[in-house]
């Protein structure tokens, strides 16, 4: 109950009210008892002087023995025990005992004072008469010399009934006062505390995410300052976590669609975030990889020693490593945190990237290889006729013949780049519109019919009946087909086989030309379509290795996909898929 601010307050405040009103009370029964006790005294006093003044004459004429009477008598009057005691201590008369049986009162303090001429007063138990007794005693003077004192006593038991009674009175209206105190004090820290309470609260609302908090500001205290004070903080917080939160979104969408692999490791190493990119990239969960080490998410020691190295270095790190089996290439940058632990590592699949540039060089360099044949030939040819061979008319002629066959080399292999040019820039657009694939097959086959037969080589159809029509561009689709069977032809030994087939599975159209020429072997296969690639066996021969690239980006921009299948000396072939409905 204590660890309540109100509760320490309150009892606070009570303790020193309890204590004050206790204090004052015992301070009032005092000064009450005292001013009783005091008049008392000035009362007893004056009728001891009246005493004293009717036992002066008979000292004077020393008839002492008359003085019990005296004592009497007077004693009845001042309703209190009259004394009177000789200069010696001797008692001479008592209203209440009789003077003889009395013990001498030489000793008694009111007595002594009284003997020396002064008021003698003293609080004391009587063993006589068994109660509390007040005692004031005063000189009795008889012819300028003090001859004995007047002493009256009377019982304190009245006095205290009556301080008795006051102090019963005090304690109630102390009890009383101490009771107000406290449901003031409880009444006081309420009020003051139940704000408080209300700041807690709206508080502890906001540390579990709800913003819109206000508090009612009634008073214009301390109290109330800091009510406003909240209010100011709280919309602060508010238009602060709704800034950062914006941040925080717009941040996780650049994330999560980088094209690069994003963590976010801690001092230990630990991942603390991951993007998609990196999930997908390192084939990893990011369930599995959120609060785990890095080596543990990545299992790569050449990408761990990076992150080390800047952890512990507290420098950027970068470098280029090759992971799995496939010889993923990555490149790498790890940069450390500025103010804090931890470091960010960014990683960029360059796979894709090193494969084109090894496409690059090898388009470079077939070209080069292709340009500089027939350039070869004709500078030769060039030479031979320069230094003579021209007065020849039928060598000149031969070399003429072959110096045009050269240039018309050069002109298909320019007009084939052309072509390819615009398919992938897009300036040859298609023309669609609805073709009968079986007419398309059937035209194609009797255009190179004539060089099959002069190959040696039986050409053969295999089209499924009743085959819808598609729409597409008939002219690129027939460039295709003449494409795929010329290599075909062009590869395929005497006495072997070209087939050409056609089927619909309901969604697609698929177009399959097969031979059985001398194959393709595996590491080749998957190059076959890029530009200029010749594979040693399978693609020796003449032609400008271009036309399965022009078949490959017509047949994509159908939005369909080409692909080949080949088994080293049995054979190869190469299908394309068109969607029906594109």
């Amino acid at each position: 109950m204590f660890r309540s601010i109100r509760w320490r307050i309150a009892a606070a405040f009570a303790v020193v009210v309890v204590l004050c009103i206790i204090g004052l009370s015992l301070y009032l029964a005092q000064f009450v008892r005292n001013e009783h006790i005091d008049n008392l005294k000035v009362q007893l006093a004056d009728q001891a002087w009246i005493i004293a003044d009717s036992s002066t004459p008979h000292f004077a004429d020393d008839q002492t023995a008359d003085l019990q009477a005296l004592a009497i008598r007077l004693g009845n009057l001042v309703s209190g025990r009259v004394t009177i005691i000789a200069g010696d201590g001797t008692v001479l008369g008592d209203s209440e005992e009789d003077p003889a049986d009395m013990e001498n009162h030489s000793g008694r303090p009111e007595v002594v004072r009284a003997l020396s001429g002064e008021v003698g007063s003293s609080i004391r138990h009587s063993e006589t008469l068994g109660r509390d007794m007040m005692y004031v005693a005063v000189p009795i003077t008889a012819n300028s010399a003090i001859v004995g004192a007047a002493r009256v006593s009377l019982p304190l038991t009245a006095i205290n009934q009556t301080i008795g009674h006051i102090n019963r009175v005090i304690a109630v209206a102390a009890v009383i006062a101490a009771v107000l105190g406290i449901v003031a004090a409880l009444q006081l820290t309420r009020v003051t505390v139940n704000p408080i309470k209300k700041l807690t609260q709206a508080s502890r609302k906001m540390a579990e995410g709800d913003l819109a908090q206000e508090i009612q500001v009634t008073s214009r205290d301390e109290v109330g300052d800091l009510a406003r004070a909240f209010n100011r903080m709280a919309q602060r917080v508010k238009e602060t976590m709704a800034l950062v939160t914006a941040e925080r979104d717009k941040m996780a969408v650049i994330l999560s669609h980088m094209g690069d692999a994003i963590f976010a490791v801690d001092a230990e190493g630990r991942v603390a975030t991951v993007n998609t990119a990196a999930e997908k990239i390192l084939q990893l969960s990011r369930e599995d990889a959120l609060g785990h080490t890095f080596i543990e998410v990545v299992r790569d020691y050449e990408l761990d020693a990076l992150l080390q190295r800047c952890l512990k270095s507290g420098e950027e790190q970068t470098g280029l490593v090759e992971i799995g089996a496939k010889r993923q290439l990555l490149g790498v940058i790890v940069t450390p945190f500025k103010g804090e632990p931890g470091c960010l590592m960014l990683i960029q699949d360059l796979t894709e990237m090193r494969k084109l540039e090894t496409a690059r060089r090898d388009f470079i360099a077939n070209l080069s290889h292709e340009l500089r044949t027939p350039i070869a030939s004709l500078k030769a040819l060039t030479e031979t006729l320069r230094e003579g061979a021209i007065d020849a008319p039928s060598v000149a002629g031969d070399f003429l013949d072959k110096m045009n066959t050269e240039a018309d080399r050069l002109a298909q292999m320019a007009e084939e780049l052309g072509e390819l040019s615009r398919i992938e820039s897009g300036e040859a657009p298609l023309r669609k519109e609805s073709v009968e694939v079986s007419g398309a097959v059937a035209r194609v086959t009797e255009r190179l019919r004539a060089q099959a037969d002069r190959a040696g080589l039986l050409l053969e159809t295999q089209i499924e009946p009743g085959l819808p029509h598609i729409p597409a561009d008939g002219d690129r689709l027939e460039q295709v087909l003449l494409n795929l069977m010329h290599n075909a032809i062009k590869f395929t030994p005497p006495g072997g086989k070209v087939s050409i087939m056609a089927k619909t599975d309901g969604q697609c159209l698929t177009i399959s030309v097969a031979d059985t020429g001398v194959g393709i072997s595996p590491d080749d296969l998957p190059r076959v379509f890029e530009r200029f690639y010749k594979a040693d066996r399978a693609r020796a021969g003449g032609g400008t290795g271009l036309g399965l690239a022009i078949a490959k980006h017509i047949v994509e921009a159908h939005q369909g996909r080409i692909w080949a299948e080949s088994v080293e000396g049995k054979g190869s072939i190469f299908s394309f898929s068109l969607p029906l409905g594109s």
